[in-house]
């Protein structure tokens, strides 16, 4: 059974900034969702963010999109790459069933 430091349940961009601050911390995150990367953005179509890509931007790496707000896809795109960039640990389509210090989860 592996050991983490640190359970983040949801790949969101909350989920993977705490994961990425956990990392440079030398901490061993692992980050959980019951969908995919960033599903709650993923799931809403011609989507563009009322804010700066600067506001969005996890783990000092920076977003470059093509127009002074980053559409939906632009996004999906760099919060894929920020996890891989800092090598993630994610376990996507499972869902957490309980956290008692031991952790269970349940694949789709």
């Amino acid at each position: 059974m592996d050991t983490y430091d640190i359970v983040c349940i949801g790949a969101g961009p909350t989920g993977l900034a705490t994961a990425i601050e956990a990392k440079r911390a030398g901490m061993r995150p692992l980050v959980i969702d019951k969908a995919c990367l960033c599903n709650s953005i993923s799931i809403i179509r011609e989507h563009v963010f009322f804010t700066t890509p600067e506001l969005l931007e996890i783990g000092d790496l920076p977003l470059v999109c093509s127009t002074e707000k980053p559409t939906r896809v632009e996004a999906l795109k760099y919060y894929r790459k920020a996890a891989e960039h800092y090598a993630l640990e994610l376990r996507l389509y499972e869902r957490v069933l309980r956290v008692d210090g031991r952790m269970e989860t349940l694949r789709s």
